[in-house]
């Protein structure tokens, strides 16, 4: 294996969960994913042999633990099925579009950003989401939207830096 396997997401140890991937600029993303808390467990994994060795560490299937043989079937499947959007088009983004349709985000993309934060999709009375509102021509949604990408844990920001104000 050429890379180090990453550490879960803070506080998403232990997981029963998938895999799932995403395509980004081209390049293929796989992740951990809790379908019963629509949580994503893992940072972003580049590499199928390390999402396969991240997940038999650190993630279970209702079945218990598994080893890597296991997991990497399931990254397999991954490359060309997902339990989350029904075609690879919907899994499928570019920088410049996420920047180019930015305060109008697709749905595919707005629920991942809501499983990586645990974002609830309404405005909090949190101090940066009040403070966003106020911006001159933000709107709550839009306001929301910048707080929440800022928020993304591990490297989840190649996915969302772009819908951040620039």
């Amino acid at each position: 294996m050429t890379e180090q396997v990453p550490a879960p997401l803070p506080d998403r140890i232990g997981h029963i969960g998938g895999v799932e991937s995403l395509t980004l600029d081209g390049v293929r993303y796989y992740f951990g994913f809790d379908f019963s808390s629509d949580l994503v467990l893992s940072p972003l994994i580049d590499d199928p042999a390390v999402m396969a060795a991240f997940a038999s560490r650190h993630m279970r299937q209702r079945t218990g633990t598994h080893d890597e043989a296991y997991w990497a079937d399931l990254v397999a499947w991954a490359e060309t099925e997902s339990s989350l959007v029904p075609t690879e088009e919907d899994r499928r983004f570019t920088t410049e579009s996420i920047r180019a349709n930015r305060l109008t985000p697709g749905n595919h993309l707005r629920y991942l950003l809501a499983a990586a934060t645990s974002w609830d999709g309404s405005l909090t009375s949190s101090p940066e989401a009040g403070s966003a509102y106020r911006r001159p021509g933000l709107t709550e949604d839009e306001a929301h939207l910048e707080c929440a990408a800022a928020a993304v844990p591990g490297n989840w920001s190649l996915l969302f830096d772009p819908l951040r104000a620039t």
